[in-house]
């Protein structure tokens, strides 16, 4: 008796790593949260590197002025780097808008196939 429970678990431990590596059909919803990621990802991750490094470029070149009183220097970065700070969100939309038209047909044949179940 206590060998055919330890042959169960046994099996039963086999089934559930074997369910790991069995790959399944992904579903519509998870098909179409991954390609609206496709579409949103890449233009959050480029504007959010260049909004950081705008605002640390600008930062270092308002450190120049302020602490140690080197205005063209300090000038010559800063306002580059708020530049860069600014043309952030316009990089975002320029990329996401593109990436929008890339996969429009696709998101909307899949969120209509979803509505109608």
């Amino acid at each position: 008796m206590n060998d055919c429970n330890a042959a169960a678990q046994d099996q039963k431990r086999a089934e559930s790593i074997r369910r790991q590596y069995i790959r399944r059909e992904d579903n519509k919803i998870d098909k179409l949260r991954r390609l609206d990621s496709k579409v949103k990802a890449p233009g959050k991750i480029t504007a959010s590197v260049l909004g950081v490094v705008g605002a640390l470029v600008m930062g270092a070149g308002m450190a120049q002025v302020m602490v140690w009183g080197n205005m063209a220097p300090g000038l010559a970065l800063g306002i580059p780097g708020l530049a860069a700070a600014l043309l952030a969100y316009p990089v975002y939309a320029l990329i996401t808008n593109a990436r929008k038209k890339k996969y429009a047909a696709e998101i909307m044949r899949l969120s209509g196939d979803l509505m109608r179940e």
